[in-house]
């Protein structure tokens, strides 16, 4: 049976960013959407919830019989200087401290700033003592910090692909890389195949390579 991953992202949009006239519930809504998309791809069954209370996410999350609960925000400490991901966890020796290491592996190498204190206990906080599922707290980066705000703003899919890998990695689950895009460039459609024919001919005498395909109305 798949494992339910609750997806919990930040809805404070009072907490504005340090650059591109944002907010901390924008870009971890972002982050989330992302980050559903590679857990389904993954075999992940998901729920994500933003702009409701704390208490109702995390009742939510019990009520759905969620195996993690994953919460996702960005920090800031009003010095405007501190940079690092944070993740929180309840306790020691549990499922927490393991689940939040997994992703805090991957999320340490790809994140600018840094920080001492990582991965860390943090019992207080309520997405993390409250949920019957393991809870997994994420700070992203700095985002009173222009640069790190910056790089949050521009790296939703990265973080996202930094969170599932670590989920895969704690679950014992293959990541599922997502697939190349390829982009077709289409030069003309014609009911006449002779017409098809010598555009075909044209381009390829100019190097291009060239298919036709048929087409049914």
């Amino acid at each position: 049976m798949a494992k339910k991953i609750f997806l919990s992202p930040s809805n404070q949009d009072g907490n504005e960013y340090a650059y591109g006239n944002t907010t901390e519930d924008v870009q971890c809504g972002r982050i989330a959407k992302a980050l559903e998309g590679h857990l389904k791809r993954c075999g992940f069954e998901t729920r994500l919830e933003q702009y409701d209370t704390m208490q109702h996410r995390v009742d939510h999350s019990d009520a759905w019989g969620a195996d993690m609960h994953v919460a996702v925000h960005t920090n800031a400490t009003g010095t405007h200087t501190a940079g690092g991901t944070q993740i929180f966890f309840y306790a020691y020796n549990g499922y927490g401290d393991k689940a939040s290491e997994a992703v805090f592996k991957e999320l340490k190498d790809i994140t600018p700033g840094s920080n001492a204190e990582v991965c860390r206990r943090n019992s207080s906080l309520y997405e993390v003592w409250k949920p019957n599922a393991t809870s997994v707290y994420i700070e992203v980066e700095f985002h009173d910090v222009p640069a790190y705000a910056k790089w949050i703003i521009e790296h939703p899919n990265e973080i996202a692909v930094a969170i599932c890998k670590g989920i895969c990695k704690y679950y014992k689950v293959d990541y599922v890389p997502e697939r190349e895009k390829m982009y077709y460039v289409q030069c003309g459609a014609f009911k006449v195949y002779q017409n098809a024919k010598e555009l075909a001919d044209r381009l390829k005498a100019d190097g291009y390579p060239v298919y036709i395909k048929e087409v049914a109305e």
